[in-house]
């Protein structure tokens, strides 16, 4: 956890292209060091963990996507554009950087939460999108577990950055990301249950 806190602000601070808006088009230095080191490869990471809390509670925290920028790491602000009948967002856009030295990327992404099947996905919604993910899926899966109050969930995330240097960096902390991403949602959860019980 604290590696994976040094290590990704070092990651983007590197950067000066980097991230807004305005400046998400490839560049030249972009295409030599493309055509130099090769194309990005698509990472495949993942990561189950038991967590004593019930399905719907941990089902609530990671469909919330507007809650997103009061505890998830590296994500700035939320805007959920969309939803569904039942109130689930279908389409957000979430900014994600490190504010200390003001870089950052929007991430509109399509977004699909099933409490049956107990899954909640994200995708890129822009195909043409220029700025540093190529691909960016996240699915969750939460599913009950044996014994009272447990819960199985499982991350999956599929990354392809467009820039091999972004993507030699990410590639030093890769095996940390999802972990944090679930420790960050089951301390949501934790702060929620809590809330509950002293109301």
């Amino acid at each position: 956890m604290k590696h994976w806190g040094r290590a990704f602000p070092a990651l983007l601070s590197r950067s000066s292209l980097l991230l807004r808006p305005e400046h998400q088009t490839r560049t030249f230095l972009d295409s030599i060091l493309s055509s130099a080191l090769g194309a990005c490869p698509l990472r495949n990471l993942t990561h189950t963990k038991t967590l004593p809390y019930s399905a719907s509670s941990i089902f609530k925290a990671v469909s919330d996507v507007s809650g997103y920028p009061a505890f998830l790491p590296f994500t700035v602000s939320s805007n959920v554009a969309n939803r569904d009948e039942r109130g689930y967002p279908t389409r957000a856009s979430l900014k994600i950087g490190y504010e200390k030295f003001g870089l950052e990327e929007i991430w509109d992404s399509k977004v699909k939460c099933d409490p049956e099947s107990g899954t909640v996905e994200a995708q890129s919604s822009e195909a043409n999108s220029q700025g540093l993910f190529e691909v960016l899926q996240t699915k969750w899966h939460i599913k009950p577990a044996q014994g009272a109050n447990q819960t199985s969930v499982k991350l999956d995330l599929n990354v392809k950055f467009r820039n091999p240097v972004y993507d030699q960096m990410f590639a030093q902390v890769e095996g940390k990301v999802v972990n944090v991403m679930i420790s960050a949602f089951e301390k949501r959860v934790k702060e929620l249950e809590a809330a509950k019980k002293a109301t």
